[in-house]
Order: structure tokens, then sequence, then C-alpha cells
């Protein structure tokens, strides 16, 4: 008879059996699914299972099985289990491998099968290879909760995202979004909670241009010092510190009167001296300030505006007229008001 045909191989019948055995058991004892992988996309891993709960629910939780089949994988051992050594190629792909994975060893005569939870810090050097150890204890088909426990335990992330869906949506309708800094804040320097702020803000394209315009910055704290805020060295410090971290500060700033914002991030950011005596409640005097210092302050505003409106894909006239608002709130002429 011709012989010129594709032939099943013996180690492709072993791997075969291998998997069979191990399907079996994942569908017969724990109720979970397995799903193999075909045999030209076998890596290193022959499949993986999917966890399902006991009243029938899919977690979308995984597993990744490496199956070994055959009577040689039981004759090396140590008191504690069976070694198990791997090929240096596989190492890394395991290693890397997003899921935790599996080492089965499966007993063609008992077919009972033996498991570990394939660790590089657990593997040891063997030459130009690894090994290890698969536990006795480890049991495949009484081991059901003990690999479940290798799991992230199992939650309704819709749940847990409905309180915080329900800010962005209160985000997104308000008109207006007053966000406060501590004194304590601005004394240890601590500038987490405010970049987290606008790091929430921006968490999706759709929120952020929502809230393009409507941001205030306050300081609570200061309210019985006689002094305006760029005349306190701790705040100015504090805003050296804070204005470099929010990059997108221009586009979420609002800039529709009243608002203080802008000018007291610019002022404190500058040399500013008074030229009549100070102001008062009842009387405004006027102050005279370094405007090199504040063209620093723009420049880094701009870009970082240039970085948002490229990111949300808008026009380069919107870009223009959140410039234009920005400019008109330090009291600059813009460009655009020439025309």
């Amino acid at each position: 008879m011709n012989t010129d045909l594709p032939r099943f191989s013996h180690a492709a019948q072993q791997g075969e059996r291998g998997v069979q055995v191990v399907s079996n058991i994942v569908f017969d004892e724990f109720g979970w699914i397995f799903k193999r992988n075909h045999q030209e996309h076998d890596f290193g891993i022959d499949g993986q299972v999917e966890v399902v709960t006991m009243d029938g629910h899919v977690t979308g939780q995984l597993l990744a099985v490496q199956i070994k089949y055959g009577k040689s994988f039981f004759q090396e051992k140590n008191r504690w289990g069976y070694i198990y050594r791997g090929e240096q190629k596989h190492f890394n792909y395991l290693a890397n491998y997003p899921i935790p994975v599996l080492i089965v060893l499966c007993h063609p005569e008992s077919k009972e099968c033996y498991w570990v939870r394939f660790l590089p810090q657990e593997t040891q050097p063997a030459g130009d290879n690894w090994k290890i150890t698969v536990f006795f204890e480890n049991i495949l088909r009484e081991s059901k909760a003990k690999i479940e426990a290798l799991l992230p335990p199992l939650m309704d992330h819709r749940e847990a995202l409905e309180a915080y869906w329900a800010v962005n949506n209160l985000l997104a309708e308000s008109d207006y979004l007053h966000f406060i800094i501590d004194r304590p804040e601005v004394e240890s320097k601590d500038i987490t909670r405010t970049r987290e702020f606008f790091d929430r803000l921006r968490v999706t394209r759709e929120l952020a241009l929502e809230n393009q315009g409507k941001v205030e910055l306050s300081f609570f704290g200061y309210e019985n010092d006689p002094r305006e805020l760029f005349e306190i060295p701790v705040v100015r410090e504090y805003i050296s510190i804070l204005s470099p971290a929010l990059p997108e500060l221009f586009f979420f700033v609002r800039t529709q009167q009243p608002t203080s914002t802008l000018k007291t991030f610019a002022l404190c950011q500058t040399n500013v001296s008074w030229v009549d005596g100070r102001s008062t409640r009842l009387v405004a005097k006027q102050i005279v300030y370094d405007t090199d210092k504040v063209v620093d302050f723009l420049q880094l505003g701009y870009s970082g505006l240039n970085e948002m409106t490229e990111w949300l894909a808008l026009p380069l006239e919107e870009n223009i007229r959140i410039s234009a608002d920005v400019a008109h709130c330090l009291g600059i002429r813009a460009e655009t008001d020439v025309a």
C-alpha cells in the first residue's frame, strides 16, 4: 500500500490522549469548560480552562494548561513529588503567559493527573533547561477548590462601577466644577489629589470634552490671611510644583468670569509688586509683574492645550477659541482680536 500519506505520529497520539483525560476531568469533575488549542497553534499551551459557577454561569476567569502524557514523566521524583523537566524554549513563553499556567502530568495506565502552577521563581536550573516539582498531593480530580484559589475573587465589576459612572455623569452634567485645595496639602507640597482629579476628567475622551472650560481651583485655609495668594511664599512654592504637573490646565480651566484660577497661577510664578500700596476690599490698586515669567507659563499651558486638542481630534478653530479665552482671562489681547 502507498504510504505517502499524512501520519498520526505517536507523539501526537500521546498528546491527544492527555488532552482527552484532562478535558474529561475538567468537565466531569469540575463542571468547567476545556478549550483546546489546535495543534498548529500549540507552542507549549495545550488548552485553556474557563471557570463556570455551580449554577452554570461562565465567569470569564481562565487558566492555561500544559499537558504531558506518558509513563516517562513519572520516573523521576523527590520526597515531595514528580520532577518535570521543561525545555528552555518554553520557559519565557510560559513566564509571559497572561493567565495562570498549570503543568499537568497524566499517567497513561491509572489516568491519574498531577499538576503544579508554573511560577518562574519555583523552578530550578537543569543544565541548559529547567525543572519543577509536581507535588504528589496535587491530584487534579481532587483539586477544584485549590485551583480556584489561584484566581482572583469573582467580582461584579458592573456593580462596583455604578458609583464611578454616576460621578462621571454628574461631572459631565455640571456647568461648573469647583475643586478646593486644602492648606495642609499646600504646606506638605502634596499634589496627589489634584492630579488624580485631572486624571479623572480625562479618563475618557467623552468626559474630557464635556468638562472643557469648567474647572475652578481655589485654596482653603487662607481666608484670614490679609495677603493675596501670590504674596504667600508657601502658596507660590506649591503652585510652582503644581503648575507643570497639570499640562492640561488651559483646556479644563474656567475662563468665564468670575474666575481667579489662571491669574493666581500666573502671578504666583512671577515677580509681583504694588505700584501705589496694596489693594483693599474697597480700593483696587495696580500691580506690576515680570512678563517673561508669564510667557513661560503660557508656553507650557498652550503646549498642554495642543496635546489635549490633538488627543480629542478637535479642529484648529476650537484650539484657537480656547487659547483666546485663556488670553482674555489673563487680560492679554489675543491675536484673534485684531482680525
